[in-house]
């Protein structure tokens, strides 16, 4: 877990230029959804620069514009909150009647009316965002087709002039349908792009407070399996050391020296761990189990060399290795333990065990969880005849 793990500072590094890039897509999504407003601010500036309607046709204007903005802004409100969801019906009913109305007031209005059917376009788009393809095509087709139909109707009626020169229904119709067609997708991109940066602003936070609740689980494994087998060893070497005190005083001093040894490494593994240091090789973990289950009168069998073995492999294996002689002296009374060693493998056998032996304690899942990070599995269990049996297979070996 934490021998092959980059250093902390390439995560923070690349954290703090996807945050960059973020609120730059942000920035740009904010200007896109200022250019939509920019249209809208379009339309009564061209209408000022052409020549105010009269006052009749302008009172009924100005309402309608501003009840667009207001629909057009609560639309924008609700669907950044929850991308993909359509309109309400009563939006749509709302904004269909503002758009129709606002676009045949404005073409009766004067000669540059047909501008007027840009809010209609942007209405539309607020519509149809968040619906099927099918049915946006639907609608827009429809729409167009309504107002290039209404309008042609209304410009044949009324006949709008430019200093008494008459202008043909199909030019207003035309254009006020060109913009009903075509600028849905200035609405519709601007609102899914702003939606989308926000969404994924979000799982990158998400995906950061899962690293760091992994970081302090494989910090909890690895605490486990540090401290779990020195003091496991060091319960094991004082309680000998004690029995033989009187009948061996020189083997017990050499059992209290081990415990030395063994709280020293220790210390020293706990400090590789916080600067993310520490390995775990194969070959050292088997003479460390050697000399334990030596000491315990445990008669081990080693079938396989563990310099056969790749480096990366080993330092996977040698955790696996650390963990299952933990096991066997917390949770059973072996005399006879087998090691067999593999390419991708490591199969750890032994007897003595009293009880069912499945699920004593954590290490066994801490560990089930490394090795599904190193494309690996555990089966441990019983074997049947009272015995206990470990066994981890690397991807290779699956």
């Amino acid at each position: 877990m934490t021998t092959d793990r980059p250093p902390t500072a390439e995560p923070k590094g690349r954290l703090a230029a996807e945050e960059r890039q973020v609120r730059a897509a942000r920035r740009f999504s904010r200007i896109g959804l200022l250019m939509t407003v920019g249209w809208l601010l379009l339309v009564p500036a061209f209408v000022l620069w052409t020549g105010l309607p009269e006052p009749a046709w302008l009172a009924a204007l100005v309402p309608l514009y501003l009840a667009a903005m207001v629909l057009h802004l609560i639309r924008i409100r609700r669907y950044v909150r929850s991308l993909g969801t359509p309109a309400s019906p009563v939006f749509v009913t709302a904004a269909c009647a503002v758009g129709l109305a606002i676009t045949l007031v404005g073409v009766a209005s004067s000669w540059a009316g047909w501008t007027w059917a840009l809010v209609a376009g942007i209405l539309l788009g607020d519509v149809v965002a968040g619906r099927r393809a099918r049915v946006i095509a639907l609608w827009v087709v429809a729409s167009a087709a309504v107002v290039v139909a209404l309008t042609y109707a209304l410009g044949a009626l009324v006949r709008p002039s430019i200093e008494g020169v008459p202008i043909s229904p199909w030019f207003a119709a035309g254009i006020a349908g060109f913009y009903v067609a075509s600028m849905w997708c200035l609405d519709v991109e601007r609102l899914w792009w702003f939606k989308a940066v926000t969404d994924l602003d979000d799982s990158r936070r998400t995906a950061a407070e899962l690293a760091t609740a992994r970081e302090r689980l494989r910090l909890a494994d690895d605490l486990h399996d540090i401290l779990g087998h020195a003091l496991e060893v060091v319960a094991f070497k004082s309680e000998l050391a004690a029995r033989l005190l009187e009948a061996d005083p020189d083997r017990a001093r050499s059992e209290m020296d081990e415990v030395q040894r063994v709280a020293r490494e220790s210390l020293t593994e706990v400090r590789a761990l916080v600067r993310s240091t520490r390995d775990t090789d194969l070959a050292i973990e088997l003479a460390g189990a050697r000399a334990v289950l030596g000491s315990a009168g445990v008669a081990l069998e080693v079938r396989g060399d563990p310099d056969a073995v790749a480096p990366a492999a080993r330092n996977v294996l040698g955790r696996v290795l650390r963990e299952a002689m933990t096991n066997v002296l917390r949770h059973a009374e072996p005399s006879r333990c087998t090691i067999e060693i593999g390419a991708d493998r490591l199969v750890v056998c032994n007897d003595g065990v009293s009880g069912p032996g499945d699920g004593a304690g954590t290490g066994l899942a801490g560990l089930e969880r490394y090795l599904e990070e190193h494309a690996g599995r555990l089966a441990a269990g019983c074997d049947g005849r009272g015995g206990y049996r470990l066994e981890a297979v690397l991807g290779s070996g699956r």
